[in-house]
């Protein structure tokens, strides 16, 4: 792991890119506070709001401490700013957004004095500067190194996250933990015990092949077998079905433990790459909202179909039927049918809640398109 992880090299700049990401979610949450408490007006620290005075004073401590951190990154990014990429600059013309909002002073100052020429047109100057500038060449070559880096760390953290538990899962349940468990399963009952679930099974085959015997002596015309012939013939048949549902009943228990391996293994690699996740939050970010809007809209709602849409609930079933069987849990109809109408609901709530309070801010014409495309709902 150390070789792979040296391969790729660590970003000089993560923690720049991790400034920007808790400058940003700092302007989404003063965002999220003059929505919720100022009915989308800006913050003031003078007026009641008709909460507790503990409540109100959490409030505008989070208010400001926020506020500073979106003026800390706005006064050290301007020498960077030609190494920003797509996404990053939206965040930070968000950031921008928020802090031109509320001036140089405290939140009261809302009112200042308008400002003597657009500062549209004062962008345009400072960008002609910008591409004037010796170094500039020197700053994109910087931001293009950075943005390569970047890449390059969120494809291994990927990897790792896939891999590692992978990996984890399938070694530890061939090496370890199924000849640990073939070892114990004579000796421990609970391991060899059938799943009630597993009997029912066993007993719906037995009654099928009590069948076929039947209708094979039919279609062979010859005389139809003695008492004692389908019982030692049942008798064979359920010393091997008895196997069979032992042998998944450890199967089952294989499955569980490696399982719980192969998640301490991905929850290893979140601890050890929490600055990797972040650059790979961002990665996923540019990639997201780098689509056209039209493209936006289409993702959005083949996922939301996907999952909570009408035709969801077959794939819903078969989903949990299947973790069931590899969990070696029964299948009870009732919890799936109670999964379906609760869970599907909450996630698409939660869904349309992040469309409202997320994508509308960052990119209401997404929004726009997306209603368009879904019939104007």
């Amino acid at each position: 792991m150390n070789n792979l992880l040296g391969t790729f090299g660590k970003a000089e700049d993560l923690h720049f890119s991790s400034k920007l990401e808790l400058a940003y979610e700092s302007a989404l949450m003063i965002q999220g506070l003059e929505l919720e408490y100022f009915n989308d007006r800006p913050v003031r620290t003078d007026i009641d709001l008709g909460l507790p005075k503990t409540t109100q004073a959490q409030i505008i401590r989070r208010f400001r401490s926020a506020l500073a951190n979106c003026r800390q990154i706005v006064a050290s990014i301007e020498a960077q700013r030609s190494e920003l990429d797509s996404q990053e600059l939206r965040q930070l013309q968000l950031i921008e957004s928020v802090t031109r909002r509320y001036g140089n002073g405290d939140s009261q100052g809302i009112l200042r004095r308008p400002e003597a020429l657009p500062r549209s047109l004062l962008g345009v100057f400072d960008r002609v500067r910008n591409e004037l500038n010796p170094e500039a060449e020197a700053s994109l070559v910087a931001g293009f190194r950075r943005r390569r880096d970047s890449t390059l760390v969120s494809l291994r953290i990927l990897l790792l996250l896939i891999l590692v538990p992978l990996l984890l899962q399938q070694v530890s349940r061939t090496f370890l933990v199924a000849p640990i468990i073939d070892r114990l399963a004579p000796k421990v009952q609970f391991l060899s015990y059938t799943k009630p679930q597993l009997q029912d099974i066993a007993v719906s085959k037995l009654r099928l092949y009590k069948e076929e015997l039947e209708f094979d002596a039919l279609l062979a015309g010859s005389e139809a077998l003695s008492l004692d012939e389908i019982r030692l013939k049942l008798s064979e048949r359920a010393d091997q079905l008895k196997d069979d549902a032992d042998s998944e009943s450890t199967t089952a228990i294989k499955n569980v433990i490696s399982d719980l391996i192969g998640l301490l293994g991905f929850i290893f690699v979140c601890f050890w790459g929490r600055e990797d996740l972040m650059v790979l939050r961002g990665f996923f970010d540019e990639s997201v909202y780098g689509l056209s809007d039209s493209a936006k809209a289409f993702v959005i709602i083949l996922f939301t179909d996907m999952f909570v849409g009408f035709h969801s609930h077959e794939g819903w079933t078969v989903l949990l039927q299947s973790i069931a069987s590899h969990l070696g849990l029964p299948s009870e109809e009732n919890f799936i049918m109670l999964f379906i109408a609760t869970f599907p609901v909450i996630l698409a709530t939660i869904f349309k809640y992040w469309i409202f309070r997320y994508l509308n801010r960052v990119s209401p014409s997404s929004v726009a398109t997306l209603r368009n495309m879904n019939g104007g709902g």
